[in-house]
């Protein structure tokens, strides 16, 4: 799936999904060489929907996608 960063806070944010609700991701759910801090509101990422520890559904894998790789 992909999705933009609508909000970015410390350490997680939530990303929009056209035609679902926003999406939620933590910064221990990037992929290996992703930065948090390199993340940016308005980027598209690539992710995998995955249960979160309080057992909700959250981003899991998430990647920058090919899009907005530089």
């Amino acid at each position: 799936m992909k999705g933009v960063i609508k909000v970015l806070k410390t350490g997680f944010g939530f990303l929009t999904v056209e035609g679902q609700d926003d999406v939620f991701f933590h910064a221990k759910s990037l992929d290996e060489g992703i930065e948090f801090e390199d993340l940016q509101e308005g980027m598209t990422l690539s992710f995998e929907i995955g249960e979160g520890n309080n057992g909700k559904s959250q981003a899991i894998n998430v990647s920058v996608a090919e899009d907005d790789a530089e």
